[in-house]
């Protein structure tokens, strides 16, 4: 079985996939562009985490990565200690209750085959009633000794997670929380721990609304307040924007979606080849009718996984000896 593992480091994602098999362990890694497999023969007597390590250091794995790994495997250690731990319990159950079962059955035929040939004598009609006794005190021992097996082998049923569940999924009421002043630091950092705690398959698209401004909502508790002022954030790139800038995230949007699908078609960026800016072509999006209109903003196109930002790149500077 594969387990698999996700973390957005501002604009690039890093993903992670493990399996774990008897004589060796499997490894898909991604970070933006770069792309790493390798399977990891278990020839030595170490843990799984000690056969990772070598691989995350070469590989220059994020630490929160590795952390969410090695909180995987401890939980996992802890879940087969608890099943080792279940069976053992079954186990001394079932030697302590076998001879009790044993005596159990054979005490009820016995009563039975008692009973029976009592009445056997009395009615002199042996061994009719003999049998019926014997079979009677063996249907008797079978439904005691299934009542003692669902009262001592039946596991309770988990209330509690069910109860914590439903306590979480309850909607935040923003009147319980104070208007309060933050920074776009203060919000990446509340989008970060937000994203963090999301199921898998969940992305932190769900904050961003229509017009691309943030739902405090679901930050409020992170936050300590709803924020005095909106802040807007790109579907596409996860860039954050104060409301001087709310334009910005929608055209955005639209370019990387554009850029996107040019490079699925052509295999190649939108820019010009020897544009040092790597600014984004808008005449080749417009002609491949890729875009409607010409953005008023000028996009670039990074070296990471070919993301659009909206900042023009710095020169670069020969250092001189």
């Amino acid at each position: 079985m594969k387990h698999k593992f996700t973390k957005y480091l501002g604009r690039v994602t890093e993903n992670l996939e493990l399996g774990f098999e008897e004589k060796w362990i499997y490894v898909h890694y991604t970070k933006g562009s770069i792309e790493k497999t390798a399977c990891l023969l278990k020839n030595e007597v170490k843990s799984n985490e000690e056969y990772l390590e070598g691989f995350f250091t070469e590989n220059h794995v994020s630490e929160e990565m590795k952390k969410e790994v090695r909180k995987f495997l401890k939980n996992e250690k802890n879940h087969n200690d608890t099943h080792w731990n279940e069976f053992t319990t079954f186990l001394m159950k079932a030697l302590s209750l076998n001879m009790v079962f044993g005596i159990t059955i054979a005490i009820c035929v016995y009563a039975g085959y008692k009973l029976g040939a009592l009445l056997d004598t009395r009615f002199d009609i042996y061994p009719t009633l003999t049998l019926i006794g014997i079979f009677t005190g063996i249907g008797l021992g079978g439904v005691t000794v299934y009542s003692m097996v669902q009262k001592y082998f039946t596991s309770p049923t988990p209330k509690r997670k069910d109860k914590e569940q439903s306590i979480n999924m309850e909607p935040v009421d923003i009147r319980n929380f104070p208007v309060i002043d933050v920074t776009i630091e203060d919000v990446r950092m509340a989008i970060r721990k937000f994203s963090d705690n999301l199921p898998k398959g969940v992305y932190r698209t769900i904050l961003v609304q229509d017009d691309n401004s943030i739902d405090f909502k679901q930050l409020a508790s992170l936050l300590g307040g709803i924020p005095s002022k909106n802040f807007f954030m790109s579907k596409e790139t996860y860039d954050l924007f104060e409301e001087s800038e709310k334009q910005i995230p929608l055209e955005m949007d639209i370019v990387q979606k554009a850029v996107d699908q040019y490079v699925k078609e052509h295999k190649e960026y939108p820019m010009l080849k020897f544009d040092p800016q790597h600014r984004v072509n808008y005449y080749q999006l417009l002609q491949d009718h890729y875009l409607k209109g010409a953005p008023e903003i000028q996009f670039y196109i990074t070296d990471l996984d070919g993301l659009v930002t909206h900042i023009k790149p710095q020169k670069k500077t020969s250092s001189q000896s």
